[in-house]
């Protein structure tokens, strides 16, 4: 975003803030210049830092100096090189990303975004995808239709902005799937199993390319796993990092 750009986006803020008085989406507090969150809060929010899973971001408490992979990881067979998270899964960051994803307060993602691109950073492992694609974990149709929105995009969208990264909506979810919500691992890879696709029209964009997937919650693993093995698939894209806000 240009110079001029962003002095233009700060007047049409302020001139929201002028009709619509912006309040903080966790303590209310009075806010300027179109953010959602005050700074308090902002800072309140529970990074994940080290240590933490080498390849699923999952944190643990302890002093733990080397690199390790969690135990859930050591039989695991994941298409992604590494998953990272911004924020550990505690009731406030959950509040936010209920709001984002199902409460069309889609106005969050770009406060959501500057916590994966503060993530993007700050982990070393980030510069090999320094020119790296963002692609957001898709919908099927009717859902996002139903939700007025896809939160993945949003965030994926916002962090594009912040970080200069394409954002490309390389993958296409084809069929329906049941909620992921109280699935194990093994059942939640069975529910999606062919329920996305390359887009054809961006297959030759995304070819021998690394990939960022974007999502707004890490679980298990699935969706990340089956997202990546379809963008790997045939030597389609050469390496996949998965970059989610939260670490549920």
């Amino acid at each position: 975003m240009s110079k001029r750009d962003r002095n233009a986006v700060g007047i049409f803020n302020r001139f929201l803030d002028l009709l619509y008085p912006a309040i903080c989406e966790i303590c209310q507090a009075s806010l300027t210049h179109g953010y959602s969150l005050c700074d308090d809060c902002r800072n309140e929010l529970p990074r994940i830092v080290s240590p933490f899973c080498k390849k699923c971001g999952e944190p643990f408490d302890g002093n733990i100096n080397d690199e390790f992979r969690c135990q859930n990881c050591d039989d695991l067979k994941a298409d992604f090189s590494f998953a990272r998270a911004s924020l550990k899964g505690l009731a406030l960051s959950f509040r936010l990303v209920h709001g984002l994803k199902y409460q069309r307060q889609f106005f969050l993602a770009r406060e959501l975004a500057l916590f994966l691109a503060e993530t993007l950073e700050k982990d070393p492992r980030f510069a090999q995808f320094n020119s790296a694609i963002l692609v957001p974990v898709p919908l099927f149709w009717r859902r996002q239709q139903w939700r007025q929105g896809n939160q993945a995009y949003e965030l994926s969208r916002e962090l594009s902005r912040l970080s200069g990264h394409e954002n490309i909506e390389a993958i296409k979810r084809i069929r329906p799937t049941n909620t992921q919500t109280k699935l194990n691992r093994k059942q939640r890879l069975s529910n999606l199993r062919d329920a996305f696709k390359i887009r054809k029209k961006h297959a030759s964009t995304i070819a021998k390319k690394k990939v960022i997937i974007i999502d707004d919650v890490f679980t298990t693993g699935a969706t990340a796993h089956e997202c990546s093995r379809i963008l790997k698939e045939d030597g389609r894209v050469t390496d996949v990092a998965v970059l989610t806000l939260i670490r549920g």
